[in-house]
């Protein structure tokens, strides 16, 4: 066998030693894998389809006519929308977080709608004296025909119920401070039973600042502190790991007070 030959058989030993041809140069294309054929009766996944938004009346977009009884709510020289859920005796004022909506607190809503209760949800004005929003909606329920009143707040809503029960001209069945933000002296003169709600890591709503609003409530009615593990804040609590603990501790101490 010549020379040349020999040098053809080692390139043929190289080339297929790297996987390549003979027909194959170096650095050159490789030849690609074969796609697999479709069958007969495969067919793309459909795309999801996006969450038709609203077109009628509605709030935030996730509360509808078919929620409950939309209503506007004027004050200030603003207006905002409120709607009513559920029928009842009790009725439940809800004021949310700073940075909260209404569509955060529907879990609550829902589930005390659920059994047997009234709710209302409201958008703040933002206006001065925001606690003034939850006394008129307060007055609001009673005048739909609710018995017994009952307020829930997140945060700063939390602030806003404790402040708005003690300019109500009647009292309220209870008041429900979630990861709320009431100060040391705000609490001395409450009567109404007394539920705080917070998680033991909320930087917001720490636990030694609430221990020291219970100790002060002491004319409380029926005082309650329950701290949860996490740092899930004010309506985040109602969807996170602990949210049935949560829901569980707010509508237990409505049914309790409900008279």
């Amino acid at each position: 066998m010549g020379r040349h030959a020999l040098g053809l058989g080692a390139l043929a030993l190289l080339l297929a030693a790297c996987g390549g041809t003979a027909g194959s140069q170096a650095g050159g294309p490789t030849t690609p894998s074969p796609v697999p054929a479709r069958t007969p009766n495969s067919s793309p996944a459909p795309a999801a389809s996006p969450t038709p938004t609203p077109t009628g009346v509605n709030i935030d977009g996730c509360v509808t006519e078919e929620t409950g009884k939309i209503f506007d709510y004027k004050r200030g020289g603003t207006t905002t929308k409120g709607v009513i859920m559920g029928k009842g005796p009790v009725g439940v004022v809800v004021s949310y977080e700073r940075q909260g909506s209404v569509c955060d607190w529907l879990p609550l809503a829902d589930r005390l709608v659920a059994e047997g209760h009234r709710v209302l949800l409201f958008d703040r004005n933002n206006t001065a004296a925001p606690e003034e929003d939850t006394v008129a909606m307060a007055q609001r329920l009673r005048k739909a025909g609710a018995t017994k009143v009952v307020l829930v707040g997140g945060s700063m809503g939390g602030r806003l119920s404790l402040l708005a029960a003690g300019k109500l001209d009647f009292s309220v069945a209870a008041v429900i401070s979630v990861s709320g933000t009431i100060q040391p002296g705000e609490v001395d003169d409450l009567r109404a039973p007394f539920l705080q709600v917070t998680g033991d890591a909320d930087p917001d709503a720490p636990v030694d600042m609430l221990q020291i609003v219970y100790n002060e409530a002491v004319k409380s009615a029926d005082r309650q502190l329950l701290v949860l593990p996490g740092s899930a804040h004010a309506s985040k609590l109602f969807t996170g790991d602990q949210g049935e603990k949560a829901l569980s501790a707010v509508t237990s101490f409505v049914e309790k007070h409900k008279g």
